[in-house]
């Protein structure tokens, strides 16, 4: 059975040299041409996501803040419509025009809405983890490269 992640992972090193050429690691990924720019945005997403949910996604400080719609639009262009609909509901839920412009409101909202270690949720929102651990994501992605200059 291919590997996905694997055939995906020279595309991934490629697209952290392109970064590093225009700055590093805290260079605007717009600034990739395609297929890098996809595989750059859905590698840095589903690494966090796959480590703890939309919430983990959500308590990260991407480079440059960019908008949560970036993220969502890669998913959209693999394929993964579901995926990217979860990204979109769960920032929409915030209630911002730019929720990832403001770390400490996203921290304190989700504390609020899914407790911690030290006190209640109260629950009023519940977002679609249906990301998380989603391998499919990878063929898709693959799939995605293949057809589009990989």
């Amino acid at each position: 059975m291919l590997d996905y992640y694997e055939q995906l992972e020279p595309y991934s090193v490629t697209a952290e040299s392109k970064l590093a050429e225009f700055g590093g690691e805290d260079t605007d990924v717009r600034l990739l041409a395609e297929p890098y720019r996809t595989v750059a945005i859905v590698f840095a997403a589903q690494g966090v996501i796959d480590n703890g949910g939309l919430t983990y996604f959500f308590e990260a400080d991407f480079p440059t803040s960019p908008p949560y719609s970036l993220f969502s639009d890669a998913y959209r262009r693999i394929g993964m419509r579901a995926a990217a609909d979860a990204i979109d509901d769960a920032a929409a839920s915030f209630g911002l025009d730019r929720p990832e412009a403001d770390a400490r409101f996203r921290r304190e909202f989700m504390n609020s809405q899914f407790g911690t270690e030290e006190g209640e949720s109260k629950l009023d929102i519940q977002w679609n983890d249906c990301i998380c651990g989603d391998k499919s994501v990878w063929k898709s992605l693959y799939t995605w490269v293949m057809a589009n200059g990989g």
